[in-house]
């Protein structure tokens, strides 16, 4: 019974939050915050892809910026140039970013680990920049791609709104079902003892391109939506600062956590907007927030949740323990 309380309470809190973000362009928000919610929905999908690969499968990536920048580049390019709606040109960006990402890092993940799978993916994705400068025939060299189509004819700011929602919650429940399948057991087991791991059956080949293929999609499909919900790209998107707070969000949040990225992207994203306030001195002030939170709760924001369940728990002694293995599912 106590567990059900728990659940309800949980399912509730969902619920309001859900309907908080079906409501807010109604309860008189500026364009400029539903821009800023816009980011958000991106911001945490690319977050959490993120988090699949370094906190659930244990692989550490640094590229993952360019699976972003493929997927919105591509949908940019055949949406603009040959007239393709972005229902079509979406999910053939998130196949380029899945195919292009296997090929150059899943495949050679295979016979790489650790530091090694760091540095090549850090190269991918050092490497995109030149390439999008170099090919400006078709991407629009260093000025990027403008006046990209919308998802409607005559799209105004709150249609990207709820547009991107949805994408959020779809790409949401995928990782939640993925992490709580044999999939995302293989991806931990794995993370934890690859010799066990393999020992016990699981397959390290298929597991590794899997979370390659899944990850890099996913997040091509982010790439699309910020495209079509924002109307430009360009190679500044693959900055050092986006590559920063990206792993600042997943970091934050706390990683190997379900709700650990979306947690940290709604501070990063809101945050630095704030900020902006304090003229040079915001990444500075970003960067000292987040280093107190990580000294003193190193498993980030969900180390506090649980910090504050627990005191709940002795303090109304209504709440059960967490299971075993929170940390993998939260």
């Amino acid at each position: 019974m106590q567990a059900t309380k728990v659940l309800s309470w949980k399912s509730a809190l969902m619920g309001l939050a859900l309907l908080f973000l079906l409501a807010y362009p109604w309860l008189g928000a500026s364009s400029y915050l539903k821009h800023l919610f816009i980011l958000f929905f991106i911001w945490s999908v690319v977050a959490a892809n993120w988090n699949l690969l370094m906190g659930y499968a244990g692989i550490t990536s640094l590229g993952n910026i360019g699976f972003l920048a493929i997927g919105g580049y591509t949908s940019g390019i055949l949406a603009k140039s040959f007239g393709l709606s972005p229902w079509v040109t979406i999910p053939i960006g998130g196949l380029a970013a899945s195919l292009l990402v296997t090929l150059f890092l899943g495949l050679p993940a295979l016979r790489l680990s650790g530091i090694y799978i760091a540095l090549l993916s850090l190269i991918f994705a050092d490497s995109l920049p030149s390439l999008l400068t170099q090919t400006r025939g078709i991407t629009g060299g260093a000025m990027g791609l403008h006046e990209i189509p919308g998802f409607l004819p005559g799209m105004e700011k709150v249609h990207a709104y709820y547009i991107s929602l949805a994408f959020f919650l779809a790409i949401q429940y995928i990782l939640y079902r993925t992490v709580r399948s044999s999939t995302g057991l293989a991806f931990v087991a794995l993370r934890d003892s690859e010799h066990l791991a393999t020992t016990l059956g699981v397959n390290r080949f298929k597991e590794r391109l899997k979370v390659f293929a899944l990850s890099s999609f996913l997040t091509g499909v982010a790439g699309g939506v910020y495209v079509h919900s924002l109307g430009d790209i360009s190679p500044t998107t693959l900055g050092i600062e986006p590559f920063l707070l990206g792993i600042a969000m997943m970091e934050l949040g706390g990683i190997g956590t379900f709700a650990g990225p979306i947690l940290g992207s709604a501070v990063i994203v809101f945050g630095n907007e704030f900020l902006r306030l304090a003229g040079t001195l915001r990444l500075a002030l970003l960067g000292a927030l987040i280093c107190g939170i990580i000294l003193f709760f190193p498993g980030g924001i969900m180390q506090l949740v649980e910090r504050v369940e627990k005191w709940l728990r002795r303090r109304f002694n209504k709440l059960p323990p967490p299971s075993p293995g929170s940390r993998s599912h939260s």
